[in-house]
């Protein structure tokens, strides 16, 4: 295999995503399920992620998936559509046109096959449906049957081609057929060929009623069960809905009844007749198959923009995604068949395959999410937020604490907290798990950055430290922690010698800096860095000299050389607003006097620019 033909592992899928039973789903279900009985995510046309001389989903027609076929398999997609075009391996298309690979080369049967195979050579407690058809007129039932013919030759073990359907036992590490291509030419005999759908088209566009789903096929007889050669009887019923032609709002009434007839699809016993007139009644097995794709351009959609629409109305569905209601829940725990969709993602393919777990009892990702070791997080975060060790969480699922009540600050630090993990569907629904335990939690100092207000117009003979205050970006609003100053003589351009207490201040330039955090909750923060801060202090006699006109004035100069000297050293990012708006107001305090200083000067010189017109 080329580098660029590799496909995400399952093992990469599992280290990496946050759906981790998507490869190996069916490994939580029952061996004695029949595959009608579960709820399975499916594609339409799954090989369209990719199409040659195609354009952007937003306006293609053709183009139906998101994925590839090897991702959509890990996302746990179990129910593909193939559709067949010419040549002796035959490339896979939707209608007229080609598909292709990740590498840009056109896709194949073959390369179908070997995503197949690798897949459950990984994962082989899994099984898939593959429903095969003739793609164009390029094909023909005999190129497709020949074409077919070769890969069930050359994989003896890995199709399920009866007719009957299959418990899950029989058909883990397998791939069972449904075929609907006619069969045609040399290589008909000497197979069987799977459930024969042929007629799917004709039967769904003589039944043009939303009301109820379309019987595709009532297929009935005698077929060998397993490899034991024994011949059982057999009823096999596919109800499917497949209404194409429409948009997305139009497609979402067809939907819901077939997720309604399917939730009280009822099954019965029926009377099978052997060749020999003899009767053996069974139990009617019953294949559900819900395409909820469509497009119509002619309305102005298309497979991209009416996914959209359908597949949002999927994920608020009652029989979808519970509400963790007492009155939604028995429409949860039906049985929803095959639903297969255009633009699937991991989320939406989890919401259909979990309800193939208890409710009350079902495994809740147990491979998925897992209690850490031990959290990290930083004072002021949130528990969902922290850092696990040996711990995963599940899409937006999130650890949180048993007890709301419990401090988490720097002294708790190290201590064992009970956690609980909460699991979020794809709507934001929280749903506190079972999944608990005690577990350590570190917690650091939030870090801090200091601002300085109050370094403008400062004079000498004033208590400027009075005049100078630090906000905290950063600090929770609440909590009682403030900067302890220290000022610093300035030494060419940058921070010098610090001050001794009560040193009066002379005209000239200094600098304040943080030297550390006062206050009860001192310990849960550390200073970010010292902010440290120049300013300019000037002389008594002159803090209050006019512009003289020229612009070089007292008040000018001292405005100049404020805004060289006021500089920062090493901020640093700013970390949360504290919500306080100080540094704010300080801003448009200073921007305000300066503004009102401004125009007094001009407001003078206007006026004796006035007098003089007079004269």
């Amino acid at each position: 295999m080329k580098k660029n033909d590799a496909t995400v592992s399952s093992l990469d899928w599992i280290t990496y995503s946050s759906y981790v039973d998507g490869p190996c789903w069916m490994k939580y279900v029952d061996d004695n399920k029949f595959l009608d009985e579960l709820s399975i995510p499916g594609t339409h046309d799954s090989g369209t992620c990719s199409v040659d001389n195609d354009t952007e989903p937003q306006s293609s027609q053709v183009k139906c998936q998101q994925d590839y076929i090897p991702t959509q398999l890990l996302e746990g997609i179990r129910y593909f559509d193939i559709r067949l075009g010419k040549g002796d391996d035959p490339g896979i298309d939707h209608g007229d046109y080609y598909l292709l690979k990740k590498d840009a080369y056109f896709m194949h049967l073959s390369d179908v096959i070997g995503y197949f195979k690798t897949f459950l050579n990984e994962n082989p407690t899994e099984a898939l449906i593959m429903l095969v058809s003739r793609g164009n007129d390029e094909a023909t039932d005999e190129s497709v049957t020949t074409a077919f013919a070769k890969v069930l030759d050359d994989n003896p073990k890995l199709f399920y081609t009866s007719s009957r359907i299959p418990a899950l036992h029989e058909v883990r590490g397998k791939i069972v057929l449904l075929r609907r291509f006619r069969l045609a030419g040399n290589s008909v005999s000497g197979h069987t060929w799977g459930l024969d759908l042929t007629e799917w088209d004709n039967i769904i566009a003589a039944h043009p009623s939303s009301s109820s789903m379309c019987l595709v096929q009532n297929a009935q007889g005698f077929e060998a069960a397993g490899e034991t050669g024994d011949k059982k009887a057999y009823c096999t019923k596919v109800y499917a809905q497949d209404h194409y032609e429409c948009t997305g709002t139009d497609k979402i009434s067809w939907v819901d009844m077939a997720l309604q007839e399917t939730a009280k699809l009822t099954r019965n016993e029926v009377d099978v007749e052997d060749d020999n007139g003899a009767k053996e009644q069974v139990l009617e097995r019953c294949w559900s198959i819900n395409y909820t794709s469509c497009t119509n351009h002619k309305q102005g959609s298309n497979p991209f923009t009416a996914a959209r629409v359908v597949n949002e109305h999927l994920y608020e569905s009652p029989y979808i995604n519970p509400s963790g209601t007492e009155d939604t829940k028995s429409d949860y725990l039906k049985h929803i068949g095959i639903i297969a969709s255009d633009f699937v993602d991991a989320a939406l393919a989890r919401s259909i395959y979990q309800r193939n777990y208890n409710y009350d009892t079902k495994h809740t990702q147990s491979a998925s999410c897992c209690l850490p070791t031990r959290m990290r997080m930083t004072y002021g975060d949130s528990p969902s937020d922290a850092s696990l060790q040996d711990g995963k969480t599940v899409g937006e699922g999130h650890f949180r604490l048993v007890d709301s009540s419990n401090v988490l600050n720097v002294a708790a630090s190290g201590h064992a907290f009970a956690i609980e993990y909460v699991d979020v569907d794809a709507l934001g629904n929280e749903t506190v798990t079972e999944l608990r335990g005690s577990v350590p939690i570190d917690i650091d100092p939030r870090a801090l950055t200091p601002h300085f207000e109050g370094l403008e117009g400062l004079k000498a003979g004033e208590d400027v430290r009075a005049k100078i205050a630090a906000s905290l970006e950063g600090k929770l609003e609440t909590d009682a922690c403030t900067a302890q100053l220290e000022f610093v003589h300035d030494a060419n351009g940058a921070p010098g010698t610090a001050m001794a207490e009560g040193e009066a201040f002379t005209a000239g330039t200094y600098w304040v800096r943080a030297k550390g955090l006062l206050g009860d909750a001192a310990q849960n923060y550390k200073l970010a860095n010292d902010g440290a801060a120049s300013f300019t202090v000037t002389a008594s006699g002159n803090a209050g000299a006019t512009d003289t006109g020229d612009g070089n004035g007292t008040n000018a100069g001292g405005a100049d050389k404020n805004d060289k000297g006021n500089k920062r050293k090493g901020s640093g990012e700013k970390l949360a607003g504290t919500g306080d708006g100080s540094g704010i107001a300080a801003g448009l305090a200073a921007a305000a006097v300066a503004t009102t200083v401004a125009g007094a000067a001009m407001l003078a010189s206007e006026r004796e620019n006035a007098g003089d017109d007079s004269e």
